[in-house]
């Protein structure tokens, strides 16, 4: 328990300082874990501490990339996820309608990467996430996503599966204890350890359902 402390700890401290916001290498992804290991292990000052790192990441995102582990649908999952932790409950639509605004402009006919992390999948993953919200979804039109799953369904066999994005990420080749100028991010990763100890606590695998 010593060691996952200083682990929590050590991610806090990286999580307001790391350029990246995306969810994978990012400030949202080390964001996602500490939340979860608060709300997992009751920790409510972390939880608050995280909730004040939150602030400036939806703000902060490369324009030209939608997808799950770089790009904004990355960012749109970070924040549905984080929503249903009951870390916030205001409206999705505001928070996040300059990104879904940004991921609707891309045509779903020429997104060539149909990929989980990189594609296509993902941003439908992110999709179905945020439609599962018990909240409705006004910022991503029926349309689009109607289009985009048409497309997905058109050149690529896969589904959408509940547990794909936790499912999705790297363990590190590393031991936990060894995070010490180690990759912080969730993928490969010292955030890995928090998420993995957290994540079917919460969610259960269901964000999709």
């Amino acid at each position: 328990m010593q060691k996952l402390t200083g682990l929590v700890n050590y991610l806090a401290l990286q999580a307001a300082q790391i350029p990246d916001s995306g969810l994978y290498h990012g400030r949202m992804g080390i964001i996602l874990s500490l939340y979860c290991h608060g709300v997992a292990h009751g920790d409510n000052r972390l939880r608050d501490f995280v909730c004040d790192i939150l602030q400036d990441t939806a703000d902060e995102y490369f324009e030209g990339d939608i997808s799950l582990e770089n790009g904004l649908s990355g960012l749109g999952l970070g924040f549905s996820l984080l929503y249903k932790t009951g870390m916030f409950t205001d409206d999705l639509n505001d928070i996040l309608y300059e990104i879904d605004k940004k991921i609707m402009s891309f045509d779903p006919r020429r997104i060539e990467d149909l990929s989980f992390r990189k594609g296509a999948l993902g941003v439908l993953f992110y999709i179905k996430a945020r439609l599962s919200v018990n909240q409705l979804c006004r910022s991503l039109h029926k349309d689009y996503i109607k289009e985009l799953e048409t497309c997905i369904h058109g050149r690529n066999k896969d589904t959408i599966k509940p547990n794909m994005f936790i499912n999705s990420l790297r363990q590190p080749s590393w031991q936990m204890e060894d995070y010490l100028d180690k990759k912080t991010g969730l993928d490969n990763g010292s955030a890995y350890y928090l998420i993995k100890d957290s994540y079917d606590k919460i969610f259960s695998c269901k964000q999709c359902q």
